[in-house]
């Protein structure tokens, strides 16, 4: 706090009349120089009781229109402020984050709005550090800053040295004449297949640029908590499948591939209904796109998978049973009915790839639910046996009567997350 031209002609009348009072012996110089001091002393403590008034009335709206950007952007800021001034004379100016460069316009409100651009080499996450306020009236004056609304909103940098890791393909399908381009319909699923940053996490494994899209950063699923590898199964439909249906689901696993992409090879599993599984390495690209291409030729023999996962089983009738003693039964015949039974090609099959994936954590699935389900409920189950994430995408039933009877089996076989696209 500072005081002003006048503040300070009354403070030197001031200690004249103390002078005159001491050289004089005069009590009215004494009194009159008092009366001045307790003057500026009471305007003091008005001025500071404005001045809290004015600081804890201010409110500052920040938009941006963007909040993770590359190193050195540019980001545009348009602040609106609302305060309470009082018998004060105060003027605001926004103050941008440390190291920051104003390119155009102006951080001073005028008329409570302030429209600005500016660049932020620095990397990493950055604040406002608030608004800065200059008040006075006619004894003193002040400038202070006021972190009202600082951490709003948070700006982050990434390097520009870091390419982006995500790459959206829907170009040359091959599997038919007409080539079909569908991005939305891939870059979907990123934000689902990846997982929010955490404190912690390393900045090199940030997918930037889903980052950048969706204003919130990203981490792909090797950096979840587990540390595990992710592994995609895929249930291609059956011949008799509508061509629009194949394709879907082809552009379904496509996405999938692009977004589980961490710079490790996986196993991709390939099944078709109860049918043995073939195994590809998500390397192999080619080889992939081969086995989608082949998948409207495919004869399917057996797709239904009659017998149900006993836990399945199981876990079906503890959520839809109200009666303790009947659930106990229950449980009990479907013990007594797998009891020494000899498991099919297709259990042992998939038994056998289930405990080979040791380092495989998180697991897609991608289906078209068709057939009574049971072959893809039984794989849920054997996966989830070593507390795998199960996320499984249903293509073709979004929207229709079997919805909600696919989800709910999904959900009861222990799936985690189950997606219709």
């Amino acid at each position: 706090m500072r005081p002003t031209l006048l503040t300070g002609l009354l403070l030197l009348f001031c200690l004249i009349c103390f002078i005159y009072a001491w050289m004089m012996n005069s009590a009215e110089a004494a009194a009159a120089g008092l009366g001045l001091l307790v003057f500026v002393f009471l305007s003091a403590g008005i001025f500071q009781t404005n001045l809290r008034s004015l600081a804890l009335s201010v409110n500052v709206v920040r938009e941006a229109d963007r909040t993770v950007v590359d190193q050195n952007g540019m980001i545009s800021i348009t602040s609106s402020i609302t305060a309470v001034t009082g018998s004060l004379t105060a003027s605001f100016d926004d103050v941008l984050p440390p190291g920051s460069v104003l390119i155009s316009g102006s951080p001073v409100f005028a008329a409570g709005r302030a429209s600005y651009r500016f660049r932020l080499p620095v990397i990493g996450t950055s604040c406002f550090q608030g608004v800065r306020v200059s008040c006075r009236d006619m004894f003193f004056t002040q400038t202070l800053l006021i972190a009202r609304g600082a951490e709003l909103p948070k700006l982050t940098m990434y390097p520009t040295g870091i390419a982006a890791t995500h790459h959206a393909v829907g170009h040359g399908s091959g599997w038919s004449s007409v080539e079909f381009d569908r991005p939305a319909l891939i870059t979907g699923y990123d934000t689902r297949t990846l997982r929010p940053y955490a404190d912690g996490d390393s900045l090199r494994n940030i997918d930037w640029k889903l980052s950048g899209k969706h204003d919130q950063l990203y981490v792909r699923l090797k950096m979840d908590a587990s540390g595990g590898l992710p592994a995609l199964i895929v249930d291609l439909p059956r011949r008799d499948a509508s061509e629009e249906l194949r394709l879907h689901f082809a552009e379904t696993v496509v996405g999938v591939l692009e977004s589980l992409r961490i710079g490790e090879e996986y196993p991709v599993i390939f099944i078709n209904g109860a049918s043995a599984p073939e195994i590809i390495r998500s390397a192999q690209s080619s080889m992939i796109l081969e086995k989608l291409r082949e998948a409207e030729n495919i004869s399917t023999s057996e797709h239904l998978f009659r017998l149900r996962h006993p836990s399945s089983l199981a876990r079906e009738t503890f959520a839809t049973s109200r009666d303790p003693t009947k659930t106990e039964l229950r449980i009990s015949e479907i013990t007594r009915k797998y009891a020494g039974r000899e498991p099919t090609v297709f259990e042992l099959e998939m038994r056998k790839v289930s405990a080979e994936m040791t380092k495989e954590t998180h697991i897609t699935y991608v289906t078209a639910a068709l057939g009574d389900l049971s072959h893809m409920t039984y794989l849920i189950n054997e996966t989830k046996k070593n507390d795998r994430y199960a996320m499984v995408f249903v293509v073709g039933a979004a929207g229709t009567p079997r919805e909600a009877k696919v989800r709910t089996a999904f959900t009861l076989a222990g799936a985690d997350s189950v997606e219709m696209v």
